[in-house]
């Protein structure tokens, strides 16, 4: 469990078939239940989501979460495009099984089975740092990137709140205590450097806790993810695809420092703050989030 948390910290800085449709009388909207299934990656099934139709669309969500960080984005995306949602390895639905593996690997395996040519990858922290290793190990099949508070490959987190509170996290996993490491997690990731966990919507860090208690409890710590040789840090000149990176103004002092680095880095990239929020961006301010996101696509179209 250490080892999870470590990565976590660390990489945030990384079957049934339907298509019924129902009325969403509140938002006036027609909602469809999505698609659901697994693909192999090896040894082990990857979870997925699939809903819409249109430019492909692929979300990766952050470190101890899963497919359900999302909620708010999945459904309003997939009225304008084909939206793919996917749990990582020992997150979610999708279990981790000894050996090394890389993250990128197996989101090029889910476009290769879903018949994708060519998707635009939607990822938040770990899955930002996903979507860079894959942009920049498979160029052709990216349409677009869209960072939301990203981690990038071969950086280095050296806040002091960061080590605090990956101290203390540690230290509550030693004394068996995982709910207070989940806290701790909560504190740098959901709550950020500024704020007190009063000052953040409830409803946000209890579902932040759900999932995060439920990866550690799945976690297989012989499951263990290798990265893109050599580090996307020193390579993000190599990114061709449009770029968007959203970030809220509250989030760690190193992911800004990464997204810094993104708009010194890769050509044309477009960067949007979000005020008063943290890491979780798209779950505290999700119109706001919305809104930069399907606007940025409008323009590829």
């Amino acid at each position: 469990m250490r080892r999870f948390f470590a990565l976590i910290l660390g990489l945030a800085i990384a079957l049934m078939f339907g298509c019924v449709e129902k009325s969403d009388q509140k938002n006036n909207r027609i909602s469809i239940t999505p698609k659901t299934g697994f693909i192999d990656v090896g040894k082990t099934k990857l979870y997925y989501e699939e809903m819409g139709e249109g430019l492909p669309l692929v979300m990766i969500h952050g470190g101890g979460l899963n497919h359900h960080m999302w909620d708010d984005q999945f459904e309003v995306f997939a009225e304008e495009h084909r939206v793919i949602r996917y749990d990582a390895r020992n997150h979610g639905q999708s279990a981790g099984v000894p050996g090394d593996f890389k993250h990128y690997e197996d989101l090029h395996e889910l476009l290769e089975q879903l018949n994708i040519q060519k998707a635009a990858i939607l990822g938040l922290s770990l899955g930002g740092r996903v979507a860079i290793d894959f942009a920049i190990a498979y160029p052709e099949r990216i349409s677009a990137i869209i960072l939301a508070a990203p981690g990038v490959s071969g950086f280095e987190l050296k806040s002091e709140i960061f080590k605090k509170n990956s101290t203390r996290m540690d230290e509550a996993f030693r004394a068996g205590d995982v709910e207070r490491a989940v806290e701790y997690f909560q504190r740098s990731w959901t709550d950020g450097p500024y704020r007190t966990p009063s000052q953040v919507d409830s409803a946000v860090r209890e579902k932040v806790k759900t999932m995060a208690l439920n990866t550690v409890k799945k976690w297989n710590p012989e499951s263990v993810a290798k990265e893109l040789d050599p580090p996307a840090v020193n390579r993000l000149n190599e990114i061709q695809a449009p770029t968007l990176v959203v970030v809220g103004n509250l989030d760690m002092p190193g992911i800004l420092e990464i997204v810094q680095l993104i708009k010194e880095n890769v050509a044309g990239a477009e960067t949007f703050t979000i005020a008063d929020v943290a890491h979780m961006v798209n779950m505290e301010k999700p119109e706001d989030f919305n809104k930069i996101v399907l606007d940025f696509l409008k323009k590829l179209e």
